[in-house]
């Protein structure tokens, strides 16, 4: 029996003898290795007790994978003096194992993959985002000061892997290669959309004189979600006399925007909804959206764009990573550029023809990332991932 390990820089929290995501890793999202390897262990960060005030979390075991749980080593003293204990199990479960799927950026799956390196055992990458551009824009100078160091350790790590999985088309693959068998698959799982729900946009569309309602999904202390970049477009866009709302899905501190609305004299306008199940509650939720926002400063393939996508709905979004793969020129601006962001809203709140066009073409696009497209392909992959171990063993 094969014994393969899942290695990723993801917080966990445990209740008893079960595991929980903050959403990132549901018990769902597992099946697509169980399909293809009997077990997995999955590597990750110990994020302590689940406590009453973690709702948001949710269960992430599930029959058939193990859970190890490991301290955090991308702080500055791990990063300089390394953490013996990390190192120590590193070594152990890589000893045990058959081969590694390293979900990338990750210091976890950086030390990982070394250690399998010298132990001369196979491994596979998830690329899902840029290495880069995860620290530069994540604020600190300390970030900013390892952000060269980090995409370098990437790029040697990713370009030597016997396996590479891209969720972009073209960005990621460009920035990170490899000379390993290659495939891209976002990490989006949506199913079929029926044609009803289209029709339902369209007419929504037409609506004269209605409020929009502009929307956003991201983790509230994430500031690479540039919630503030939007806060500050629609507050502009409150000149041009059109009613609206802004909705924000997310967990955290949202202090800071409610502050900034305040400030702006449109805090009666923003709404932080917390968060809401993936899935059927999501999709009711984005039905609601007239247009979505997605004005990050670094993405990989934005999971939440496809959804809002898959919903017919408008979007404007930055011409970063992997969103020009989704989005035409006329929907996009440079990050930070709230002006440019104002003007697009605009221009698009108040022609119901373009919010059409719009809808449709996000929605013919969005098929292209249905769970049953993506799920052939990405067993296909795994599959030959497994048969390359057979090979090794």
């Amino acid at each position: 029996m094969k014994k393969i390990l899942f290695i990723h820089d993801h917080y966990f929290k445990r209740k008893a003898d079960k595991y929980y995501s903050g959403g990132g890793l549901p018990a769902s999202i597992w099946q697509r290795y169980l399909a293809i390897f009997p077990s997995l262990v999955v590597v990750g960060r110990d994020g302590g007790e689940l406590g009453e005030d973690n709702e948001s979390y949710t269960i992430s075991s599930v029959p058939g994978v193990e859970f190890v749980l490991l301290p955090n080593v991308s702080n500055a003293k791990s990063l300089i003096f390394g953490n013996a204990s990390v190192q120590r199990a590193c070594r152990e479960l890589v000893a045990e194992s058959d081969g590694l799927i390293a979900r990338m950026p990750s210091r976890l799956a950086q030390l990982f993959i070394s250690e399998a390196i010298k132990q001369n055992k196979p491994y596979a990458v998830e690329v899902v985002g840029c290495a880069w551009g995860g620290l530069w824009d994540y604020g600190k100078w300390k970030a900013k000061l390892y952000a060269p160091i980090s995409a370098l350790n990437a790029r040697k790590v990713i370009r030597k892997a016997d396996f590479a999985l891209y969720v972009t088309k073209d960005f990621l693959q460009k920035r990170y290669p490899s000379d390993g068998v290659v495939t891209f698959c976002s990490n989006v799982d949506i199913p079929e959309v029926p044609s009803s729900v289209l029709e339902a946009r369209l007419t929504k569309n037409r609506i004269p004189n209605r409020k929009i309602t502009f929307g956003l999904i991201g983790n509230y202390s994430s500031k690479y979600k540039a919630i503030d970049i939007a806060i500050r477009a629609l507050a502009d866009f409150e000149k041009k006399g059109i009613d609206w709302q802004f909705e924000v899905v997310g967990a955290g501190d949202a202090s800071m925007y409610h502050g900034l609305a305040h400030k702006l004299g449109v805090v009666e306008k923003v709404k932080f909804l917390g968060t809401k199940p993936a899935g059927s509650a999501i999709y009711e939720w984005l039905d609601g959206v007239d247009i979505y926002l997605q004005p990050s400063y670094q993405e990989g393939l934005p999971r939440a764009l496809v959804e809002a996508m898959s919903r017919g709905c408008p979007s404007i979004g930055t011409a970063i990573a992997g969103i020009p793969e989704l989005l035409s020129e006329s929907e996009m601006i440079s990050p930070g550029d709230w002006q440019a962001l104002s003007r697009k809203i605009h221009s698009l709140a108040s022609d119901s023809d373009f919010m059409n066009d719009l809808s449709r073409r996000n929605f013919d696009m969005a098929k292209n990332y249905y769970r049953e497209v993506l799920d052939d392909r990405r067993t296909r992959f795994w599959a030959a991932f497994a048969s390359f171990l057979d090979e090794k063993s």
